[in-house]
């Protein structure tokens, strides 16, 4: 009887399709839901039949279906398990994401629905802030994507760099990821303002410039392909839709941050393993060099120009990714405020509980000794009744054995005492006649 059938998925579904914006029809399909709590793979059967309700259903049924939910998980945590939080869990984001999407105007109840699952410690207090963040832009004056882009436009403007003329082509060699931007915000990793910053670098390159000018043509077309690459890059993440502020995309971000500090670390151990001769106007060993000698450095020196442009390229990539990332960490500033804060109200209910446990414990052992030793004086009372109580049956067992004993002792007319059986015996009567006759 415990296992599911077909039958049990298309009642339910039959049910959670007509539940009704009202008390009674939203217990009647929560009650519907729980029937299937005990038995294999229920939970997570009626959770999916419930999600496959709420994506085909029309929006007026979204708000019923969702305080089916809340009823259930409510019902649930405080009279049977966690069966049914382990099962919503995974769905109840983009759940309320889809109840909101299709219909704004509900936001709002949603929100105070999840606010209960917190109060009421339905879930924890992370999971539940996890739900609000997501529901977060869909409120009037959210973070919305248009917003956004709002936010980033200038952002993306400031990082595209601008054409300019060979002659100063190596004073930009300098990359950092705080150039020309005058209303740069603080940073959170250590102010953009403060000094040189890991990202920052100065390479003196006008040893090598003046090499050849045909291989400097070149190096300018590739610098113009990169520049559009980067401002196309750029304004594509301007508009990207933010991510939901959570705790994996909070730690994806910092590996990202990681990621470009190793990057760029790469790139300045190729630079710092070029030979400062090559970097030195006044050097007289080039002055000396003839033939294939010199042929040979003219080599070294070309190859060693491609290198310190393409790393210029790459760390001044790695800069703009930087700053951009350095800007999406500041959006998780009031969030984690947020967690601090109800960190610091769960530390707080911990340390009142732990002070009443401190009081009971003082009285806990003296109760304790004082129930063992009404417990064993209970014990010893009811072995004393019960050895009583077999007593007395077994003295009214022995005096029924002795009065029937008795009564069959007793001589009845007729009979007589055979002291070879030793009991009485009916006298034989001769007249009878023998049925043989």
């Amino acid at each position: 009887e415990n296992n599911l059938t077909m039958g049990d998925a298309a009642a339910l579904r039959n049910t959670l399709s007509q539940t009704e914006n009202t008390m009674p029809g939203i217990q009647s399909s929560s009650r519907e839901m729980m029937r299937f709590y005990d038995k294999p793979g229920g939970p997570e059967l009626a959770v999916s039949e419930w999600r496959s309700v709420l994506q085909t259903s029309p929006p007026s049924l979204s708000l019923p279906l969702l305080y089916v939910a809340n009823e259930v998980l409510q019902t649930s945590k405080r009279n049977r398990g966690n069966k049914f939080l382990e099962a919503f869990s995974p769905v109840l984001g983009s759940s309320l994401t889809f109840i909101v999407g299709r219909d704004r105007s509900v936001v709002e109840k949603v929100r105070r629905t999840v606010k209960v699952w917190g109060d009421r410690r339905v879930f924890s207090m992370r999971f539940v802030m996890d739900l609000l963040a997501g529901l977060d832009q869909y409120r009037e004056g959210g973070s919305g994507v248009a917003n956004v882009t709002r936010q980033q436009a200038p952002a993306a403007a400031a990082a595209s760099p601008k054409p300019s003329s060979p002659a100063v082509s190596d004073k930009r060699s300098s990359v950092t990821t705080s150039d020309t931007d005058d209303d740069d915000e603080e940073d959170m990793f250590g102010g953009a303002t403060d000094g040189q910053k890991l990202l920052d670098i100065s390479i003196d390159v006008s040893a090598l410039s003046e090499t050849k000018s045909g291989y400097g043509s070149g190096a300018a077309k590739r610098r113009r392909t990169s520049k559009t690459n980067n401002t196309s890059t750029t304004q594509t993440s301007a508009t990207k839709k933010p991510k939901v502020l959570s705790g994996q995309n909070f730690l994806e971000l910092f590996q990202s941050i990681a990621n470009l500090d190793e990057k760029y670390k790469s790139s300045m151990g190729i630079v710092e393993a070029i030979p400062p001769s090559y970097l030195d106007d006044n050097s007289a060993d080039i002055d000396d060099l003839v033939g294939d000698e010199l042929t040979s450095m003219y080599k070294k020196v070309c190859d060693t120009e491609r290198k310190i442009l393409r790393e210029r390229r790459s760390m001044y990539s790695v800069a703009v990714q930087r700053r951009e990332l350095e800007k999406e960490a500041k959006r998780y500033v009031p969030w984690l405020k947020n967690l601090a804060k109800v960190d610091d109200d769960d530390i707080s209910f911990v340390d009142k509980l732990e002070k009443k446990l401190e009081v009971i414990s003082v009285c806990h052992e003296e109760a304790k000794q004082l129930r063992d030793l009404r417990r064993s004086e209970e014990a010893q009372q009811r072995a004393e009744a019960e050895a009583i109580a077999k007593q007395e049956a077994d003295e009214k067992e022995r005096k029924r054995l002795l009065e029937d004993v008795t009564k069959e002792a007793e001589a009845k007319p007729g009979m007589i005492w055979n002291p070879n059986l030793r009991e009485y015996q009916y006298l034989h009567d001769h007249t009878e006649e023998s049925w043989r006759d």
